[in-house]
């Protein structure tokens, strides 16, 4: 059991080391945070506390989230008044974060959206047609056609009313609040981490265009209110591999701030968790089959989605990381684990390699003395616990950063966090690393 600082929505500047909040708050989705349900992703309340801890009464600051997900520094970077960079190798991540981060001509939107909302409720036949063969096990044939309708007309958007940025803009806010409903219309459970039909808990599709049209308004309110008194701001959101360097990313940009929560260790699958979606919008990330899916799989950082062939020669008494501790636990993975010891141990082991290539190249891009808050759950792997934070901490100091805080909250939405079957365990609390630059 923890004993926990409670907090109601501020969380203070000082906070004392290892001390683990308990955040009191009823406001996780305002302005455009709640745009779309996205697996693990953090509280804005902490990017919140980054910027006022370190970039207090400054304007037009650069802050860096390079693993950005669907945003939440990005957004609480710009309500801030800073320039923001998101870099993320998923799609359909950065394409929310981009949504979430760009203002958009309000009264083309309406225009755009009264044309759409007419539309939906006249067409009567959709021309898209997702790729996938078994569409009907995910969802009714007559939601098929009525997303099929959304679908196509949002295709008609640039022809219709011009193909320029502006127009650009709304069509992918658009796209995004489509994605948005698409996995409470299907047949898959909406809260879990894996996209599957449940044949134990039945589940009724809700009506796709009333709840599009409703979801719409949502989205068009949000937007509205996102600051358009600050339009000189700059959002730049970086769809990219993993293998490519972050200076060549970042083009020399000076970054005054960086705020992620990494992977974990055997990460999310974020393909799997979002399959449905993908079939209806997959098609614009080149992602719309399973057996597109399943390669770009193998990009991401912390990914299990290894050939055997890839670490039949990998021990880890012969290759290691450096650190006695984290090196005797994946060893112990590889002894203990009968089954999968052999893939869980080079699993764990390459996790941390690139973690390691990342804070080696994200050193090169922050100046002396310049933070780092990186956030980072603790993680099991074939029942072996890992201090993931610690070790973390310990490859960041040997990367040119030293650690000046660490502290945890308690983590309360549970939406789409880890579905492991009751292998390690459910993870109770995030941690909050607070790095600098030395």
């Amino acid at each position: 059991m923890h004993d926990y600082l409670f907090v109601k929505e501020v969380i203070p500047a000082e906070i004392k080391q290892d001390s683990i909040l308990n955040i009191r708050t009823n406001n996780v989705t305002a302005y455009t945070h709640g745009f779309h349900k996205y697996p693990a992703k953090f509280i804005p309340h902490i990017p919140k506390w980054a910027i006022n801890k370190y970039l207090a009464g400054q304007k037009n600051k650069t802050i860096l989230d390079p693993f950005c997900g669907s945003g939440t520094t990005l957004a609480e970077g710009i309500l801030a008044g800073h320039n923001v960079i998101g870099i993320d190798i998923d799609p359909l991540s950065c394409l929310i974060a981009k949504v979430k981060t760009t203002n958009v001509n309000t009264a083309e939107l309406n225009k755009v959206s009264n044309w759409l909302a007419k539309g939906v409720k006249k067409k009567k036949r959709g021309e898209f047609k997702p790729e996938c063969e078994t569409i009907g096990h995910w969802f009714p044939k007559e939601t098929i056609n009525k997303l099929s309708i959304i679908r196509t007309l949002i295709n008609q958007i640039p022809e219709r009313f011009g193909n320029n940025k502006s127009i650009k803009d709304i069509q992918h806010l658009l796209i995004i609040c489509f994605s948005s409903i698409i996995r409470r219309v299907s047949y898959a459970d909406n809260e879990s981490q894996k996209t599957y039909v449940s044949h134990t808990h039945i589940k009724t599709p809700e009506e796709p265009l009333s709840l599009f049209l409703l979801q719409l308004d949502l989205f068009k309110e949000r937007i509205a209110k996102f600051p358009e008194n600050i339009p000189k701001l700059r959002n730049r959101i970086i769809c990219s591999s993993s293998t490519e360097s972050l200076k060549v990313k970042l083009k020399g940009q000076h970054i005054n701030l960086a705020i992620t929560s990494p992977p974990y260790i055997k990460a999310i699958d974020y393909i799997y968790n979002q399959m449905v979606e993908l079939f209806w919008i997959g098609d614009l990330f080149g992602i719309q089959t399973q057996s597109k899916q399943n390669e770009k799989k193998k990009e991401y950082i912390g990914t299990k989605h290894f050939h055997k062939k890839e670490f039949v020669k990998y021990t880890p008494f012969e290759t290691t990381i450096g650190i006695k501790k984290l090196d005797n636990k994946i060893q112990k993975v590889f002894k203990t684990d009968k089954i999968n010891g052999h893939k869980h141990a080079y699993i764990t082991f390459k996790y941390f390699v690139g973690m390691e290539n990342h804070f080696a190249e994200i050193s090169k891009c922050l100046d002396k003395g310049r933070h780092y808050i990186m956030v980072v759950g603790d993680s099991s792997v074939s029942n072996i616990f890992f201090y993931t934070a610690n070790f973390l901490t310990e490859i960041a100091e040997r990367n040119g950063f030293r650690i000046t805080n660490k502290w945890g909250y308690k983590i309360k939405n549970r939406y789409m966090r880890f579905d492991r079957n009751g292998r390690g365990g459910i993870i109770d609390i995030d941690w909050v690393l607070d790095l600098v630059r030395v």
